[in-house]
């Protein structure tokens, strides 16, 4: 038991407390500490350890080939991918454990996958990825609970009333976040529900028929469902300033007026590098709209990270950009203290969905199909601070 004038010690100056009290045990520390700390919930690493000889902290070596999950907790921060190739064999296993210390599943959460059929739902693959989580101290974030793509025919193909297709939203919601209540460190709860370059909604079944309150209504359902989980908007296209990022800008502004809640933006960041080296943002740009949202008061996740190139026609200019882009956005989040997560959205070229989707295009994440490290990878670690 820690005495609360110890906690107050402790928690108002963490970093050297943790070094030089190493006899108190770390999850007792943690779990007097976190409720008090606006950031994320991390494991610490050690950046130094108590050195009686000459009564101060000395450095902590890394360890040799230490990976980007290392970087990140020792930051307080969270490196992590999304994962669907659930698992890809033993090296692949290990290879995800090393590197992050968090994932997003990519689709086994989606409607069509979790709740195929009005009263059926299947929880056996996101089980086995929670698991898997827990058992190698990873935080697993939920992906998503409404959003215009992936739903099952029975809810496309359905005729409802406004009134009946909300009942089944927050049915959903309950279910499925109740579910994992507890264990999931953030849901994605509405995913990209605004148009490119206005403020109009996207359409959908839930925008169609409900409009615009489904996503207030997703989110009190959310709460209500888990009151310890973090509750995210994610959308692409607001990584740079425009009418995309001014929509969702207010809408969250309007929310926490109105105690509507929602902890987090998520950002995707799904950009692009020419050959002649142009298209992604700057780090400047990206400083920015990190700043922009951090004013409001609540955290920031670069939820679904990659940067393609064009394979066929790729210069040294668009890999030195690529390279570029991906140290931009680690070193832009990292400077910003509520941006407390980098996800890339894969782990692998070989699983990314870039090819199928933008035909022409791929080459885009940290390691290639051989599980090899990419200068990608480089330019994310030092950004990270390794």
């Amino acid at each position: 038991m820690i005495s609360s004038a110890l906690r107050r010690q402790l928690c108002s100056d963490r970093s050297p407390r943790l070094a030089t009290l190493a006899a108190l045990s770390l999850t007792a520390m943690l779990a007097a500490c976190g409720g008090d700390s606006p950031g994320p919930a991390a494991p610490v690493a050690k950046t130094c350890v108590e050195d009686p000889a000459q009564a101060r902290c000395a450095p902590v070596t890394p360890p040799v080939d230490s990976g980007l999950r290392y970087y990140a907790t020792k930051s307080g921060r969270y490196m992590g991918t999304s994962l669907d190739a659930l698992f890809g064999g033993t090296a692949y296993n290990a290879l995800v454990a090393k590197e992050f210390n968090m994932f997003t599943p990519g689709n086994v959460l989606k409607w069509d996958a979790v709740h195929p059929a009005r009263t059926t739902y299947n929880f056996t693959k996101p089980d086995a990825m929670l698991a898997f989580a827990q058992a190698n101290g990873m935080k697993m974030r939920g992906h998503t609970l409404a959003w215009v793509n992936q739903n099952p025919g029975w809810l496309t193909s359905g005729t409802w009333t406004a009134d009946t297709l909300t009942q089944i939203l927050k049915d959903h919601i309950a279910t499925v976040v109740g579910h994992y209540r507890g264990t999931i460190y953030a849901w994605d709860v509405v995913n990209e529900a605004f148009n490119d370059g206005a403020a109009a909604l996207r359409a959908n079944v839930w925008s169609n028929v409900i409009g615009r309150p489904y996503i207030e209504t997703a989110f009190r359902a959310a709460r209500a469902a888990d009151p310890a989980t973090l509750l995210f908007y994610n959308d692409y296209n607001i990584e740079t300033a425009g009418a995309k990022q001014d929509s969702v800008y207010n809408m969250i502004v309007d929310f926490k007026a109105r105690g509507v809640p929602i902890d987090g933006v998520g950002l995707q960041a799904h950009f692009l590098v020419n050959a002649d080296g142009t298209g992604a943002p700057s780090k400047a740009q990206l400083q920015a709209t990190f700043q922009r949202f951090a004013a409001l008061g609540i955290r920031i996740h670069v939820t679904e990270l990659d940067v393609r190139v064009q394979t066929a026609n790729t210069s040294s200019a668009a890999f030195a950009a690529q390279n570029q882009a991906y140290a931009d956005i680690a070193t832009a989040c990292f400077s910003v203290t509520a941006c407390e997560a980098l996800i890339v959205w894969g782990v692998t070229d070989s699983e990314s969905w870039i090819p199928g989707t933008f035909p022409g295009w791929g080459s885009a994440l940290l390691f290639d199909g051989a599980m090899t490290k990419k200068t990608t990878y480089t330019a994310v670690k030092t950004g990270i601070g390794g």
